[in-house]
């Protein structure tokens, strides 16, 4: 009796033993579990030093802009956009037109919507400063990772955002490439320049976008950086200001840069263009004897293909310096 009673208490010690291991086993699982989500999850710091938490690389990248999803497609393969913009798909405007022709839904000229954000359900966001606060707000407050660059006004400030957007998707390696093949170009341009010496000249903006175009622009760093001087400068005008008609007759450039024709003038460009040069007080400057019609592409450059621009330029105002056949879209892959 006493040797049954004795087994009936190891019986339950063991019993009790056991229970305890399956529990502390499954705590450690979780545990292990837990380690491996961390492992895959990683912290970002935007343009405005917001700490972002990515929970594992992204593959459903939904960009807030044309400009955003171009940088996206030099470091990320189209398979991971959710989404893209109209914009995209025009060639005149567009280096990835190509590379998005599949890709739906598309967002239109006034934005995201509710329905396409939902529909999408991105595991990553990029917006950049010019995204409404309201927007950011409400992305955030329902769980979206959302990482911000600061629209770029600079090359400087384009390659940074290319790194943030390179160090958001987990591919920074790629985003070293895309900047290294700017600065490649960008000391082309400079050093044909330079060796060339050529006197400079002066060009004027005709753009719809009336306060565009001045010092603190990225047209404005561009034409420069093209070794062209800016009209709107010269008459003491910055970006976001308005040049009068008073101002343009008086900057007296070499030559007006329009924006060149397209299949579609959903803006109305080409009809600004037309109702600008059939000003007489237009009509009698120099420049008016010199309009070079440029694609927007080059002209509202915002993206590491700016490059792209600064050439296309110094090629409009100087003649052929510069080949540019071989222009495609800047990649790090």
């Amino acid at each position: 009796m006493e040797f049954s009673i004795r087994n009936r208490k190891v019986w339950f010690v063991s019993l009790l033993l056991c229970i305890a291991l399956f529990f502390l086993s499954g705590c450690e699982m979780k545990k292990m579990g837990g380690d491996a989500a961390s492992k895959e999850s990683y912290v970002v710091t935007d343009a405005f030093d917001n700490q972002v938490t990515i929970p594992h690389k992204p593959k459903k990248i939904l960009g807030t802009d044309s400009a955003i999803d171009t940088m996206l497609l030099g470091v990320v393969e189209p398979s991971r956009l959710a989404a893209c913009f109209i914009a995209d798909k025009d060639p005149g405007m567009s280096y990835i037109a190509d590379e998005v022709k599949d890709i739906k839904p598309e967002i239109p000229l006034n934005g995201i919507s509710m329905e396409i954000l939902t529909k999408i359900s991105p595991d990553l966001i990029v917006a950049s400063s010019y995204t409404r606060q309201k927007e950011l707000d409400m992305w955030r407050s329902l769980g979206y990772p959302v990482v911000m660059i600061d629209g770029p006004t600079s090359i400087a400030q384009a390659e940074k955002d290319i790194r943030i957007i390179a160090a958001a998707v987990g591919e920074t390696e790629r985003g070293e490439k895309v900047v290294a093949e700017m600065e490649r170009q960008l000391k082309e341009v400079d050093s044909t320049l330079a060796a060339r010496n050529l006197p400079p000249q002066t060009g004027l903006l005709v753009s719809q976008m009336s306060r565009y175009g001045g010092p603190g622009s990225m047209y404005h760093e561009l034409l420069t950086r093209a070794g062209i001087k800016n009209a709107i400068a010269e008459v003491g005008v910055a970006n976001g200001q308005l040049l009068s008609q008073e101002l343009i007759v008086k900057s007296d450039p070499d030559f007006f840069f329009v924006s060149a024709d397209r299949e579609s003038d959903e803006t109305g460009a080409g009809k600004f263009r037309d109702s600008f040069l059939a000003n007489p007080a237009i009509q009698n400057m120099r420049a008016y004897h010199r309009v070079i019609p440029l694609e927007d592409r080059y002209i509202y450059a915002s993206s590491q293909n700016c490059v792209y621009a600064v050439k296309a330029m110094a090629n409009a105002a100087y003649g052929p310096l510069f080949d540019m056949s071989g222009e495609k879209q800047i990649k790090g892959y």
